[in-house]
């Protein structure tokens, strides 16, 4: 098989948690150009449901929009049998999913602990031990957690947030382990800085946006669309040797 035909995903079906803006929006549209069925989840209806209609139309496969608090187990479990009902099977599965906190320990309540761990950690958890069962019967499947490089270095005022990050790198090499056996793959994409509506207030700011060109060995910092391949890449056939990987997109700002 030629290396183009093996970036195809025609005929999978990837599920995306946390796929109404930022990266994982351009996920979601990275592997609906690739041709998978792709459903795409987030609390915001709206936003998923536009997306749904913009990848049914520049896409070349299904689109189909499921609100879920991923937050929520019931919910997350839902969101998986919505998929395998209306597209019959799922062999894909995103967690994008996660909030940013920034502050010191010592001014970090228990809930906000908590709702960290939550949106960062357990929510996928939740989305794996629910596609996990139907990934094991059928001996196959393919999931990508994206962490961030907060996960890889400490940050001042954010060690909830690195905390999570870290833990669910983790987590998704202890599971790459665990399901091996069953053909089931599991990587981790670390992005770095990206242009994001997250960011855009930051990034609009001249003297902090020099500052934080300056951390990146590159100069600069990644569009949204920069994370398309290396989703594709994770989630294809082309990937099929590759498990407990994490894969860090930075510009080279770890290394320094």
């Amino acid at each position: 098989m030629r290396f183009d035909e093996q970036l195809r995903l025609a005929g999978k079906a990837a599920l995306v948690c946390g796929a109404g803006r930022g990266l994982g929006r351009s996920i979601a549209e990275g592997l609906a150009e690739a041709g998978a069925d792709v459903v795409v989840a987030s609390r915001n209806a709206a936003e998923i449901e536009a997306l749904a209609a913009q990848l049914r139309r520049t896409g070349h496969g299904r689109a189909l929009a499921c609100r879920a608090d991923v937050t929520r187990p019931e919910e997350v479990e839902a969101a998986v049998e919505r998929v395998i009902a209306e597209l019959g099977r799922i062999d894909i599965l995103f967690n994008v999913a996660g909030g940013r906190m920034r502050k010191a320990v010592v001014e970090t309540s228990d809930e906000e602990w908590d709702a960290m761990l939550r949106s960062n950690l357990s929510s996928a958890f939740y989305a794996c031990r629910a596609a996990g069962r139907r990934f094991l019967s059928q001996r196959s499947g393919c999931v990508i957690n994206v962490a961030s490089t907060a996960g890889l270095r400490g940050r001042a005022d954010r060690t909830a947030y690195c905390a999570a990050k870290a833990a669910l790198i983790n987590f998704s090499r202890a599971l790459a382990v665990e399901w091996a056996p069953a053909n089931i793959r599991v990587n981790v994409l670390c992005p770095g800085r990206f242009h994001t509506p997250a960011t855009a207030a930051e990034h609009g700011d001249p003297v902090r946006y020099a500052k934080l060109l300056e951390l990146s060995p590159l100069r600069r910092i990644a569009s949204a669309d920069e994370i398309k391949a290396a989703a594709v890449y994770l989630a294809s056939p082309a990937a099929a040797y590759a498990t407990g990987t994490v894969l860090v997109l930075d510009g080279g700002q770890t290394i320094t």
